[in-house]
């Protein structure tokens, strides 16, 4: 894995942790700096190719990092885990 898509995966992981979803990829083009969101899509492309991630096409937010678990809180305060393989 480059280092660019270890800080695609690790941007990743930490806005699903910090949100309970998934970024977009304008998310993690503005997080990350990046200007273009073809740029960072081409990335993605290439690491869904390698295996690094998945993503179902044409659906936004639906990222996944094999091996990945992210917890997100309810409202009432309650863990909620989310073990997307």
């Amino acid at each position: 894995m480059t280092g660019t898509e270890q800080r695609i995966v690790d941007y990743a992981a930490e806005y699903m942790v910090k949100n309970g979803y998934p970024p977009t990829v304008r998310d993690i083009t503005a997080g990350l700096g990046y200007k273009s969101t073809s740029t960072v899509f081409e990335k993605l492309v290439k690491m869904r190719q390698d295996g690094i991630i998945n993503y179902i096409d044409g659906s936004p937010r639906t990222l996944t990092v094999p091996g990945c678990c992210y917890v997100r809180f309810n409202p009432d305060g309650e863990e909620d885990r989310d073990d997307r393989k």
